[in-house]
């Protein structure tokens, strides 16, 4: 028995060790972020390739994105401990790709509010996740899929201990229908999820082109000094200059396409953005989103 239990205990004790070593970086006053990777969620990032953030709201943290797994939630609530220990009063889920939401289970168990769009369902939480099937099993265990149990209908104005929050939704499908922003108009403040993406290309599956170049316009009209995107790690001035560009130039690739009477099998090779090629998941991206482009503007009035 000795034999077989000093493996085991050994094996544990190795387990217990890992982490994601989560460091917050401060980025405004009130403002900590953890950046993750510009990659997809493997067995070496174990999903901390996603942005989320803690907003100092006085006497409590507000929590924007929980993470990819309860793990990652619990030792980004531990890190943030070191800077101020404080509870937290409230999270807000970006929307609905599991990489953003699967922390929630840590918050859940302290009866925490989580807010989410009012069109992020439970047939989003269903089991097994894309993160379930992508991480090293010892990062994973623990995590609960528990999706929001509060919901915003409409845009509009919160307090949260000291902080006023807008909280930011869109009618229209944008990264995808259920997305959610929030605004900080005292401290010029945004944080944007997956609506802003740097450093890497973003992922049009399961949105609208059309919807988010909108989206991204009610973000420039306000008023703003910080911008924290879903993936990257710009923050200032130019955090919208990437998604912008490269929403812009993927519109008029493929309406260019359709107009010339391109097949949807040579939109991809005619929709080559060789600028973009040497960015993170190029390959792996674009010609999807040239696709699923086309679907969306092959009957398109404009």
């Amino acid at each position: 028995m000795r034999h077989i239990l000093l493996p085991m205990l050994l094996s544990a004790m190795a387990l217990w060790g890992q982490g994601y070593d989560l460091r917050p970086e401060r980025v405004a006053p009130k403002l900590y972020c953890f950046f993750g990777a510009v990659e997809i969620p493997n067995r070496e990032n174990n999903g901390n390739m996603v942005n989320t953030c803690y907003i100092d709201a006085g006497k409590g943290w507000v929590v924007f994105d929980s993470g990819p797994t309860h793990r990652y939630a619990e030792e980004a609530f531990e890190a943030m401990q070191g800077v101020k220990r404080q509870p937290v009063l409230a999270v807000f889920n970006s929307h609905y790709h599991d990489d953003h939401w699967l922390g929630n289970g840590f918050y859940s168990e302290k009866n925490i509010p989580i807010y989410a769009s009012g069109n992020f369902g439970p047939e989003y939480t269903a089991v097994p996740t894309r993160i379930e099937k992508a991480v090293d099993p010892a990062f994973y265990r623990g995590t609960v899929p528990v999706g929001p149990n509060r919901f915003v209908a409409e845009p509009g104005p919160m307090h949260i201990g000291d902080l006023e929050l807008h909280v930011l939704t869109f009618r229209h499908p944008a990264h995808t229908d259920a997305d959610l922003a929030l605004f900080l108009p005292k401290e010029h403040i945004v944080l944007a999820g997956d609506i802003v993406f740097n450093d890497r290309l973003p992922s049009l599956r399961d949105g609208s082109l059309k919807g988010w170049r909108q989206a991204l316009e009610e973000l420039h009209a306000l008023k703003w000094e910080v911008l924290v995107g879903g993936h990257g790690f710009k923050t200032g001035g130019n955090a919208l200059d990437f998604i912008e560009a490269y929403l812009t130039k993927l519109h008029a690739k493929v309406k260019k396409a359709i107009a010339e009477d391109v097949g949807m099998e040579e939109a991809q090779k005619f929709g080559a953005m060789p600028e973009y090629e040497t960015m993170a998941l190029y390959e792996e991206l674009h010609g999807k989103n040239v696709l699923k482009a086309y679907e969306e503007l092959e009957w398109d009035e404009e």
